[in-house]
């Protein structure tokens, strides 16, 4: 009888004979566990190498979105609306309004979030209370689209969207004390 012979159906003591090697369940767990050690030792220098890879890539992807980021921001679009006199808008006019600079961050496209928000600012133009639009350069259009009759859409120099902090000097902290009434 050859070698193959006694592979297939061959018992011997409770055991089956698999090719040369007997195989009992508590044997083939440890064959396996050491056959398992075995390999990754022999190719623990090829594991190191793609974890780190795997950690340059992520890291080199991290600084790519952080540029992108940065670009974004500096290039973003400022439109004032500034209204006439008689604005009286109704409450779907300002749902219109909510929901047009709600589709700003899906108008974009694939933008970075940080840098595909609104930001809204009231702000005062020769005397009238307007409001201060600021977005992504590829949201101008849609920032610009006049949702309300009787507001005039500027375009405002980004220069002049600075905020500088109001700081107050020689005057003493407000003291409110512990029943959170003024003093």
């Amino acid at each position: 009888m050859g070698i193959g012979a006694a592979r297939f159906d061959s018992l011997v003591e409770g055991e089956r004979v698999m090719g040369e090697v007997l195989i009992s369940p508590i044997r083939s767990l440890s064959a396996v566990t050491a056959s398992v050690i075995e390999n990754v030792q022999a190719h623990l220098w090829w594991l190191g190498l793609s974890m780190l890879v795997g950690v340059a890539l992520w890291g080199a992807c991290g600084a790519w979105w952080r540029r992108r980021v940065r670009a974004a921001l500096g290039s973003r679009t400022v439109v004032d609306l500034v209204p006439s006199r008689g604005f009286d808008p109704s409450v779907e006019e300002i749902g219109r309004h909510a929901a047009r600079l709600a589709r700003v961050s899906a108008a974009v496209g694939w933008l970075p979030r940080r840098a595909s928000g609104v930001r809204m600012r009231h702000v005062s133009i020769e005397g009238r209370l307007a409001t201060r639009l600021e977005g992504p350069t590829r949201a101008a259009g849609l920032l610009r689209l006049s949702s309300f009759p009787n507001v005039d859409v500027l375009e405002a120099d980004r220069g002049s969207g600075e905020v500088r902090p109001v700081r107050f000097t020689n005057i003493a902290p407000l003291r409110v004390p512990d029943d959170g009434q003024e003093s």
